[in-house]
């Protein structure tokens, strides 16, 4: 099946309660999904359109007090079955995981080595801020869906080697300049 990875996330964030646009947007919040894709909420709007146009989802609108009119999605049958099909496909991906950091990094001889050592220890203060981003409980609570405590995890040993890397890095640069 032929899927998009935001069709995937907003028909299982239906899945999972959400019901309409803005809430869906609460959930990734929540879920710090946007640390995991960049979804964001114009995507989510086009990707409801597109999924209800599919028959995948179907949708109703409604008043709650003085609030404007919201449309509320609901999965379809033909929606679930695809949201298993795209999760069955997704889980046994053979996809290349792609670093644009990684083209900047191939070329960081064309600055001078102490304004590249600059540069990576500024990433080095970004990594560490996402790092404590994720709390233990994120990765432990057995409470918190398995789905997300394993991206949580994922996501938090990623930036860990990326940070212990970036010291290698830092340690060969600061080498180099001793060197020049």
């Amino acid at each position: 099946m032929n899927f998009s990875p935001a069709e995937c996330l907003v028909m299982g964030l239906l899945h999972s309660g959400a019901r309409y646009g803005h809430e869906i947007d609460k959930y990734m919040e929540q879920m710090k999904i946007r640390y995991w894709t960049k979804t964001n909420r114009a995507t989510i709007y086009q990707t409801l359109q597109r999924i209800e146009r599919k028959g995948w989802v179907t949708s109703d609108t409604e008043v709650v007090g003085n609030m404007p009119r919201r449309k509320i999605y609901t999965l379809t049958p033909k929606g679930k079955k695809a949201l298993q099909e795209m999760v069955f496909a997704g889980l046994a991906s053979q996809e290349i995981v792609t670093f644009d950091y990684s083209i900047a990094i191939g070329w960081l001889e064309v600055l001078p080595t102490q304004l590249v050592i600059d540069q990576v220890i500024q990433r080095k203060s970004f990594v560490e801020k996402i790092i404590h981003q994720f709390s233990q409980e994120d990765v432990e609570d057995t409470d918190i869906y398995i789905g997300r405590r394993a991206n949580v995890r994922f996501l938090k040993s990623y930036y860990e080697m990326e940070r212990e890397w970036l010291d290698w890095l830092l340690r060969e640069l600061r080498k180099l300049k001793k060197t020049v």
